[in-house]
C-alpha cells in the first residue's frame, strides 16, 4: 500500500506546486457561454520581459498637477497590478481556452481579491525560478523558501569599512574631511584634498 501525502490547505505557504506555470484558482473568472455561467479556473503564467515591463510603465502612467504644472508619474501600485496580469499566458476552462492577449484590467479586476493574491503568490516563486537559472540564487536556497523554511531576503547591505568602519554609528575618534572624502570618493577625493590643501598653502605664502 503506497502512503499518500496528505493534503496541504489551499492558503498554506508551504504549498508545493508540481508546475510552477500552472495554477488553479479558488473562485475562477466568471464569464458566460450562452445561458450557463462558467469559470476560468486554471492559470498559465509566463515570466515577463521587459518590453511587458514597459507597458505596465505606460499602463501606470498619469497626468497630475504638482505646484501649478502638469507632471506624468507612475503609480507603483499600478505597475505592479497591471505586470502581475501580464504574467497570465492564458486562463482555461475545460476545453476553452482564454489567451492572455485578450486579457484586459477590466477582465482581470472580476478575479476575486484570494485569486489575485494566489496569483502573486505563485508569480513571486516564478521570478525566484528565474533567479537560480541566472545564477544569483542556488536550488537549495530556492526549496527552502517553497518549502517555507527560509525567508526570501535580498542580498545583504555593504559593510562598513575604509577609514571609517563605524559609518552611520556615533564616532569614537574625528575623523579630518579628506580622509572622510576619501572613504566617499576612493582616489578622485584624494585629488580634491590635495588640491584645496594646495590651495590653502598658496594663501598663506
Amino acid at each position: 500500500m503506497t502512503a499518500q501525502r496528505a493534503p496541504i490547505a489551499e492558503s498554506s505557504p508551504a504549498d508545493r506546486p508540481d508546475d510552477l506555470f500552472t495554477l488553479t484558482l479558488l473562485d475562477g473568472l466568471p464569464a458566460k457561454m450562452g445561458d450557463k455561467e462558467i469559470r476560468y479556473q486554471v492559470v498559465k503564467l509566463r515570466e515577463t520581459s521587459v518590453a511587458d515591463e514597459r507597458k505596465a510603465e505606460r499602463e501606470a502612467e498619469r497626468c497630475v498637477q504638482v505646484n501649478g504644472a502638469w507632471r506624468l508619474v507612475v503609480s507603483d501600485s499600478t505597475f505592479k497590478h497591471v505586470l502581475n496580469m501580464l504574467h497570465i499566458e492564458s486562463l482555461a476552462c475545460d476545453e476553452m481556452t482564454l489567451s492572455g492577449h485578450l486579457i484586459d484590467l477590466d477582465l482581470y479586476d472580476r478575479l476575486s481579491s484570494r485569486d489575485l493574491a494566489r496569483i502573486e503568490e505563485r508569480i513571486f516563486l516564478v521570478s525566484l525560478a528565474a533567479e537560480v537559472r541566472y545564477g544569483n540564487m542556488t536550488q537549495e536556497q530556492f526549496e527552502a523558501i517553497c518549502d517555507g523554511l527560509a525567508p526570501a531576503t535580498g542580498p545583504q547591505a555593504p559593510q562598513p569599512s575604509g577609514q571609517a568602519p563605524s559609518v552611520g554609528a556615533p564616532a569614537h575618534q574625528l575623523e579630518s574631511g579628506p580622509a572622510m572624502l576619501t572613504d566617499y570618493a576612493g582616489n578622485g577625493a584624494k585629488g580634491a584634498a590635495k588640491s584645496d590643501g594646495h590651495a590653502n598653502r598658496q594663501a598663506d605664502r
